[in-house]
């Protein structure tokens, strides 16, 4: 960021998926056996809120978490790995504002 003011363009998709999840997981809370509470559970973004509230209910078989939990980790991974690509080829451009393409490209 080139300027404070930037951060918050740049957290506004993490917030609004975070709050996307939130009302998820209200809803699932009203049907943790619905297909929307099965399906978003395993959805690595939605799960830290989902999985809970299915898992305070009773109804998550053990393989369901573990599964959850897996494909959780994976995405962490994949993140980092994503992240650190992209600050790597942003910390070695000098200058005005670097695009993501650019970042990704490396040298």
């Amino acid at each position: 960021m080139s300027r404070q003011e930037d951060l918050q363009s740049v957290l506004l998709p993490m917030i609004t998926l975070l709050v996307a999840a939130f009302f998820v997981a209200i809803t699932a809370a009203q049907n943790p056996d619905g297909l929307l509470a099965r399906i978003t559970s395993f959805v690595p973004a939605l799960s830290p809120m989902v999985m809970p509230v299915r898992s305070a209910a009773g109804n998550v078989a053990w393989w369901e978490l573990v599964v959850a939990v897996g494909l959780m980790l994976a995405a962490i991974a994949a993140v980092i790995r994503l992240g650190g690509r992209i600050y790597a080829g942003a910390l070695l451009r000098m200058g005005g504002k670097v695009k993501v393409k650019d970042a990704l490209a490396g040298n």
